[in-house]
């Protein structure tokens, strides 16, 4: 069993991480786009499963971690007694590393971001920084982060929730791909070819 002097030390490390993160993530998401004029949209797919699953995977998330955080009693059946120390630090280390590479995701993305699947009228197809090996660096940013995060909780619903939100994304990034396909066409297909999903694509 963890000390409680420890247990609120991490959870002390946990608020600071999540402070840093959303300090870049809120600047380009809420004070930056204020700065520019908004472009027009053109196209927005439609609410389907997946994002319905990524919803409630979302809520799920951070209302176990509010309950985590608050430290209510009731909760205390989430927490995991026997969790390795070390497996707290490797979710700060993947934390820790999230924050200059969202940082570096919207730095290149500028005025192309939205919080939103869609398609702006002066959309161009991004293929340079961390779009030069991959296609979807934000949601692979997004994911090491919650997914760190909740390695640092020792808890189990924290965790399930964060696992629960990664399984949508396969089919996000799916038709996020099927629309800029629709838009760019060829080019699109010849940057698919050269890049990796979420990762880079290992050459032989």
């Amino acid at each position: 069993m963890i000390p409680v002097a420890d247990e609120i030390f991490y959870r002390v490390l946990f608020v600071a991480l999540y402070a840093l993160f959303f300090g870049v993530r809120g600047y380009y998401r809420f004070v930056k786009p204020q700065r520019a004029k908004p472009d027009a949209v053109e196209e927005r797919k439609k609410f389907g499963i997946a994002e319905g699953v990524i919803s409630f995977a979302i809520l799920g998330y951070f209302a176990s971690i509010i309950l985590y955080l608050l430290n209510i009693p009731w909760f205390a059946w989430a927490q995991i007694p026997t969790y390795p120390e070390f497996i707290r630090w490797i979710g700060v280390a993947l934390t820790l590393v999230s924050v200059p590479f969202l940082w570096w995701i919207h730095k290149t993305l500028d005025r192309q971001y939205s919080p939103c699947l869609q398609i702006k009228e002066s959309h161009l197809l991004i293929t340079e920084g961390p779009y030069a090996s991959v296609r979807h660096p934000m949601y692979t940013v997004l994911n090491t982060f919650s997914f760190g995060v909740s390695l640092l909780t020792a808890n189990f619903m924290v965790l399930g929730f964060a696992l629960l939100v990664i399984i949508p994304f396969p089919f996000l990034a799916r038709k996020e791909e099927q629309m800029l396909l629709e838009t760019f066409g060829e080019e699109y297909t010849e940057y698919m070819r050269r890049t990796g999903r979420f990762l880079p694509r290992i050459r032989r």
